[in-house]
């Protein structure tokens, strides 16, 4: 016979690894943000006229900002996140040869206005992406979570090609001064290579992205989130 009793279940308590995991992610996350913030404040206020003094102000810190997402790697591959490895390792390969390979080898190329476009898509598109994963943490739902996120599945439609592009070009001049050199024969052989893989790996990405948007969609959270907005109204109605 059912019992008119309502029963309840006592909530798990996460185990200590969770909690540090959370913690160590959190901290990650935050630390990412304000790194990324940094880069495209100094980017910005330089602007056009002064866009070749950025790799002077921010070379080297956003060679090791960008060097640390290795750790985005690792964090794939032991399951601390459900990131894909594949796209991530993908990602992060392709940053590091930007300013290893291309920008550290050849600092000529930074004078022109695509490494500022670079820095500056790169860097707004991470303040958004760890801001997300930051506020996604401690479970935030408010206007300023919706709007960030939001901004997550549909600034990348402009961001990802501006900055994509603009690797392409940086990619092609590091190229053209590679080829002169007989002692950087096989840079510039590697260079050439990447011109013709870039733009199938950018398709790659960019439709990885298009993929997690149509997830979110498919989610429902936007639903609950205006059912929740649409009693609340009424709610504060009656």
């Amino acid at each position: 016979m059912p019992s008119d009793a309502t029963s309840t279940v006592a909530p798990v308590e996460p185990s200590s690894f969770e909690l540090m995991k959370q913690k160590y992610l959190l901290c990650y996350n935050a630390m990412s943000c304000g790194a990324w913030a940094y880069v495209t404040y100094k980017v910005a206020v330089n602007g056009y006229a002064n866009h070749k003094e950025n790799y002077e102000d921010i070379g080297e810190y956003l060679l090791v900002t960008q060097s640390f997402a290795v750790l985005e790697i690792l964090h794939a591959l032991v399951g601390l996140v459900r990131s894909p490895v594949l796209t991530t390792s993908l990602q992060v390969a392709s940053r590091l040869i930007m300013v290893w390979l291309v920008c550290d080898a050849f600092p000529a190329v930074t004078s022109q206005i695509a490494y500022s476009t670079m820095a500056i898509a790169w860097g707004i598109t991470e303040i958004i992406r760890y801001a997300y994963y930051c506020m996604n943490m401690v479970n935030m739902d408010n206007d300023y979570f919706w709007f960030v996120t939001f901004c997550r599945y549909h600034f990348f439609y402009i961001l990802y090609p501006v900055g994509a592009y603009s690797e392409y070009l940086l990619i092609q001049a590091a190229h053209e001064i590679a080829k002169k050199d007989p002692a950087q024969e096989q840079l510039a052989t590697a260079l050439n290579i990447f011109t013709w893989i870039w733009p199938p790996g950018f398709f790659v990405m960019y439709t990885h992205m298009q993929g997690q948007r149509r997830k979110f969609i498919l989610s429902g959270k936007l639903d609950e989130k205006e059912a929740r907005e649409g009693a609340a109204a009424e709610k504060k109605e009656n």
